[in-house]
């Protein structure tokens, strides 16, 4: 009796089995694939070198005296959709001013210390008189990959 009992769960086992296996086989043919996430195409005439997912430097906190003492790392696709940019015949922010972007010094050897601060001052000075003319977007540099 406990045999019969046991054939007859299995066969209802496996037939309840080859039911779900077509429900979940015609389900899968009848599942429609999503498109494909758009490109930005806002954006899409960056310079050369630089891409959508390239990381710049963000919100800035500074101290006192004015000096810069620690940045946010964001992408360029969300600093160009904080300033509002758009392209009017080049890129521009929201106020209208042109959008340039400043890869500024980065290096992991030294060059000895005189060196180094000259291009130091050297690179701060070209960022600030970029600044006066135009919104600068400043790349950042990882030390960890120059290795």
């Amino acid at each position: 009796m406990k045999i019969f009992f046991l054939m007859i769960f299995v066969l209802f086992g496996t037939m309840q089995m080859n039911e779900n296996c077509g429900k979940s086989e015609k389900q899968s043919t009848s599942i429609t694939m999503p498109e494909p996430t758009k490109t930005p195409t806002e954006f899409n005439r960056l310079p050369e070198g630089i891409a959508l997912n390239t990381e710049v430097e963000g919100k800035t906190v500074k101290n006192d005296e004015g000096e810069i003492i620690s940045y946010e790392i964001t992408t360029v696709e969300k600093r160009l959709t904080e300033l509002n940019a758009k392209y009017e015949g080049k890129l521009v922010d929201g106020k209208g001013r042109e959008i340039r972007f400043f890869s500024p010094l980065c290096r992991g050897v030294s060059q000895g210390f005189e060196e180094d601060q000259r291009a130091r001052e050297k690179s701060e000075n070209e960022l600030a008189e970029l600044k006066k003319k135009y919104t600068v977007i400043v790349l950042y540099c990882d030390l960890r990959k120059l290795a």
